[in-house]
């Protein structure tokens, strides 16, 4: 008999926000703006890597179009900097689900978490924004830790905050690195279909195409 599920865990940029867009659009800006040329495809994987991949993207691209590194700068900076100029409203992007399945989850009785590759401080940003930060039992951040998705650290971490098993939580992703990291920490994974970035989301255990079809998935567990 499968473990009733106990707490959902939601990923925030392309689950809770559709902010990968918008970041896309900030790095073609950027990549344009800066004279540096690369594929479509390349573009596309950067939609869901970690801070840290991202960081490390951005400076190979950097020095490889023959362009020096400030003193003192790093380039993830210098392209945070730049997208200050172009902020965007995360209500706006919110899932339209959001509210009504988060309302439902806490009368219900489960646990809530975020467990995003985001910066804690651009989390905090759009759960204020969004005003459901109270809802959520444990917030996650990736780039605090050495490697976030697709490597599953993220995720053991948030098991242990929330005092929950593997089984007792289902993961709500979009991108294959967070389909693998909640797999890696043997949590059953809903991934919301998605087909603009070339995600690979084969392995998860459900396919939704709105998020309120996660209640259905916990009622029928």
């Amino acid at each position: 008999m499968r473990q009733r599920i106990k707490a959902v865990i939601f990923d925030m940029d392309g689950v809770i926000i559709d902010s990968e867009p918008v970041y896309n659009n900030w790095l073609e800006r950027f990549l344009s703006v800066n004279g540096i040329q690369v594929t479509e495809e390349e573009l596309c994987r950067m939609a869901g890597i970690s801070s840290q991949d991202y960081r490390r993207t951005l400076e190979k691209w950097w020095v490889s179009a023959g362009k020096k590194i400030p003193m003192g700068e790093d380039v993830y900076e210098i392209f945070n900097l730049f997208c200050e100029d172009y902020p965007f409203s995360a209500k706006e992007i919110m899932n339209p689900q959001l509210r009504e399945v988060v309302g439902c989850l806490k009368m219900k009785g489960l646990k809530i978490a975020l467990a995003s590759s985001s910066s804690l401080k651009e989390i905090k940003k759009v759960m204020e924004e969004i005003e459901l930060e109270p809802w959520f039992d444990v917030i996650m951040s990736g780039a605090d830790l050495k490697e976030s998705k697709p490597n599953p650290e993220i995720y053991i971490r948030t098991l242990e905050e929330l005092g929950m098993m593997p089984e007792e939580c289902l993961a709500v992703e979009d991108s294959s690195y967070g389909i693998q990291a909640a797999h890696a920490a043997g949590i059953p994974v809903a991934a919301i279909r998605d087909e603009r970035f070339g995600f690979d989301q084969s392995s998860a255990d459900f396919l939704i195409s709105r998020l309120n079809e996660i209640l259905d998935i916990i009622q029928h567990n």
